[in-house]
């Protein structure tokens, strides 16, 4: 690992208006760039939004329709709005991909977003894509998609890749991912420095009878409890990313973060709405972690842990 300064960017976007979320990323990556960073991150589905076109409303399938996989449906839903088919496209081929590839080189960084990736398997997938102003770095699909709608929608990914992006080695984590600790600990394992977590979540209506401030520090309190676990039990750099919001009393709350090996918060988005904040990822920090403070990972007993594995998980 080398020294690298990189970006959380936080805002709202534009429900399935890829031009002017394509045209916001481009704004905020020259916007954390002119703060000096390398690396801009943002959140999950930043390209086409993440609303799941049909959220809250009656769910009746159109023309029956077979399990896919276990647990999950076809999204043929007989709903009014986009059918995630209509805006998922491919990687690194599609419009949107060959779009922030652009951006990544006109500001001369690497760029990472969420995006619907339709796939030669005719399924869509919650897609995060890590480009330089080249090529296509990387790709990660979400790997634990929520119970229930996401399901209808996307199909899970099968692997935990860990990408080179020069002088860091980093992982992803897509929002539900993010509370499953294995995950965490395979991608240190394989040799992640920093693990990426885009997200929507913590949304107002989680705590609908605090004022703004105080739904917000509630908000903040619910990601430290498990984001500064999975940083310092796996010795590596977080890059929280969530979901803004342009309307007071709606929407996401933002909370946006960068936390070091030891836990520590060194970056942090002051308000709900856009915003954009940059952490210089320390090697130093980095290596004297792994080497001095709490090296977790050389004092593992992997011969007591084939328990993980199970699924029949036993009750009390």
């Amino acid at each position: 690992m080398q020294d690298v300064r990189i970006a959380a960017a936080q805002f709202e976007p534009r429900p399935v208006d890829k031009q002017a979320n394509l045209a916001k990323i481009a704004e905020l990556t020259a916007q954390a760039v002119d703060g000096g960073a390398e690396i801009v991150c943002f959140q999950e589905q930043t390209v086409a939004g993440y609303n799941l076109w049909a959220l809250g409303r009656t769910r009746e399938r159109s023309g029956g329709g077979e399990v896919v996989e276990p647990g999950r449906v076809t999204p043929a839903w007989d709903l009014e709005g986009v059918n995630p088919y209509d805006v998922a496209e491919p990687v690194p081929d599609g419009p949107s991909t060959r779009r922030l590839i652009e951006i990544a080189g006109d500001h001369n960084a690497i760029v990472c977003a969420g995006l619907p990736e339709l796939r030669r398997d005719n399924a869509v997938y919650n897609t995060y894509v890590l480009v330089s102003g080249k090529r296509l770095l990387g790709k990660y699909s979400k790997c634990h998609c929520v119970p229930g709608m996401e399901f209808a929608y996307f199909k899970q990914g099968g692997a935990l890749p860990v990408f080179d992006l020069g002088k860091v080695r980093a992982g992803v984590l897509i929002c539900y991912d993010n509370h499953f600790p294995e995950a965490h600990r395979i991608l240190a394992v394989r040799g992640a420095h920093a693990i990426l977590m885009p997200h929507v979540t913590v949304g107002r209506s989680w705590w609908h009878d605090l004022p703004d401030e105080g739904a917000r520090d509630q908000a903040r309190n619910w990601v430290l409890t498990w984001l500064r676990a999975r940083a310092f039990d796996n010795s590596v750099f977080a890059v929280f990313v969530n979901q803004a919001t342009n309307t007071p009393g709606d929407g996401a709350l933002g909370c946006s973060m960068v936390l070091d090996p030891e836990g520590d918060v060194i970056a942090q988005c002051a308000t709900s709405g856009e915003e954009v904040i940059t952490a210089d990822l320390s090697a130093r920090k980095y290596y004297d972690v792994r080497r001095r403070t709490h090296d977790y990972l050389s004092h593992r007993r992997p011969e007591l842990y084939g328990p993980l594995t199970r699924l029949d998980v036993a009750e009390p």
